[in-house]
This record gives structure tokens, sequence and C-alpha cells, in this order.
């Protein structure tokens, strides 16, 4: 009668992971990682013990073809190139023009693109005007007799306030009976200003960011010109900033 040995479930042997209290550490290396690594090791060392053989047993005298088209630097090390054996190794002057028109092509998109954030995050913040609000009335009686709480329906307390001026529904809407008089439990004025200035803050790196991509962009364009051809003259403005002046020619 055959056993049902292969019936009886087996135990697993789980390896553990990483104590909390070294969480800080990284993962716990588990077997198959230490045997990759292990790996990996000694196929640099067997690498390594071959290339010493070589150096050791090499002859000086001895010569190869590859030694016509190859060259060695300072250290030994063989130099190589990126281009292959049948492409020329300088480009042309029309190509340098077309790179670097590609290139300003790319940073006036980022510009762009952090232009239209900018504008964005301009619309969402609410700037306060410096002036004041003017109410015009027919005649001096009713200037004499205006009421500014009365004549914007809310409370004194909010009158100062131009950017979160509720009205008296909505304060009842929003408050109970007893903290009516208190504006300040809807809206502090001290959190509006903090989240003014983060806004003001992220407004302000965009607009660093767009001033160094356009010093980028004019670089750029300043070495394209530089490269066309004609009799030109050099001219520096009282900011330092380098440009270039073309002799006028007659064209027929």
């Amino acid at each position: 009668m055959a056993k049902l040995v292969h019936d009886v479930q087996k135990r697993q042997h789980r390896e553990r992971s990483q104590v909390s209290s070294r969480a800080r550490l990284g993962f716990l290396e588990k077997h198959k990682d230490y045997v990759k690594r292990a790996q990996d090791y000694h196929k640099k060392q067997n690498t390594l013990k071959v290339l010493k053989t070589r150096a050791k047993e090499r002859n000086p005298d001895e010569f190869y073809y590859g030694m016509n088209s190859r060259k060695t630097d300072s250290k030994g090390l063989l130099v190589t190139s990126r281009r292959g054996q049948d492409e020329d190794e300088s480009l042309s002057m029309d190509q340098v023009k077309l790179l670097k028109t590609q290139d300003s092509n790319y940073v006036r998109t980022l510009r762009q693109q952090g232009k239209n954030q900018l504008d964005k995050k301009k619309n969402q913040l609410m700037f306060q005007a410096n002036g004041k609000h003017t109410v015009f009335v027919d005649n001096r009686k009713e200037r004499n007799d205006f009421d500014a709480a009365k004549y914007f329906n809310t409370t004194e307390d909010m009158l100062n306030r131009r950017e979160n001026r509720l009205t008296n529904d909505q304060l009842t809407k929003s408050l109970t009976a007893a903290s009516v008089n208190s504006a300040d439990t809807i809206m502090p004025k001290e959190s509006l200003d903090k989240k003014k200035v983060k806004k003001f803050k992220i407004i302000k790196e965009h607009i660093e960011r767009d001033n160094k991509l356009k010093e980028v962009q004019r670089r750029m364009d300043q070495q394209r010109e530089a490269m066309k051809n004609g009799s030109k003259k050099k001219v520096t403005d009282k900011k330092g900033n380098v440009s270039f002046k073309w002799k006028k020619q007659r064209k027929r």
C-alpha cells in the first residue's frame, strides 16, 4: 500500500522580516539576495584575476594592428569614441545651429509651462486693494447719516476685512447667536495672512525660475546668432549683457 506522505501539509519555513527598531537601516537581506551578491563578487574577482595574469605575462614588444587606430591616455586606459568608424568626427555649422535651436525651443516650452502655472496661481491668490471703497450719496444729509455697517449689511468687525467680508445673512447661517459678534471664529485674520504669505512664496519661486530660464534662453539665442555669417561687432551694455551688431549691407 502506498504511503500518503505527500498529502501531509508540511511546515513552511519563512524568513523573518526586518525588525521595526532597525527599519531605518533598510530591508533585511534575504538568502537569495546574498546569493546574487556573492555571485557578482566572485565574478568580478575572477575577472580581475584573469586581467592581472594577462598583464603579468604580457609581452611589451608584441604588436597588434589595432594599435594603429586606437590610442590610450596617460594612465594606459583605452580611449574610445561614441561615433562609428564611418562617421565624421566634427559637426557642420548647420547641424550645430539646429541643435542650439532645439535647445532654445525646449527652454521656451518650459518657460511657457511655468508662465501658465504662474497665471493660475495669481488668479487663485486674493490680492488686497490699496484704495478705499467710495460710496456716492445724493446730498449732505445722507452723507452725515451714512452707516457703513448697515450699507454693507455686515458687522463692525467685518468692515475692515476686504477679502473676507461676510454679510449678516452669511454670519447667521454659519454662527450661533452667541458668536455672531466674533468674526475671527470663521476665519481668523492670522490664518488668512499665513495662507497669503505661502501663496506669495510660491509665486516668487515661479518668477525666479522664469528669470533663470530667460537668461539661459538669451545665451542660447546669442550663441546661435554669433554663428551667422557676416561682419559683426561685439557690444556690451551697462548691465554686462553681450550682444552682436552686424554691419549693414546693401541687398539687391
